[in-house]
């Protein structure tokens, strides 16, 4: 799961993260931040003005509410996707 969130938005409450690049299948540089204790990823990014915050990190989940599905095709079968759910597979 992924929230998109403007970068200026991001604030780390304590500690300090780690960080790792890699390069995407799409020839982008995915910049990576994850806790140094317990190897948590806590964002990635990889257009400057948005993270991806990975939401099972957050105090408080209760509001959060999945907006679509991406990835679909290569989905595990065991994962349930909603009738009427927006979905994109790994195609497009």
């Amino acid at each position: 799961m992924s929230l998109l969130v403007p970068s200026e938005s991001f604030r780390l409450l304590s500690g300090a993260l780690r960080t790792f690049t890699v390069r995407c299948d799409s020839g982008r540089t995915k910049f990576c931040a994850f806790c140094p204790s317990c190897g948590t990823r806590i964002y990635h990014q990889i257009i400057d003005a948005v993270l991806s915050v990975k939401p099972g990190t957050l105090d408080d989940t209760s509001w959060l509410s999945p907006a679509a599905h991406y990835w679909t095709k290569s989905k595990q079968p065991w994962v349930p996707v909603p009738d009427g759910a927006q979905c994109f597979s790994d195609d497009g």
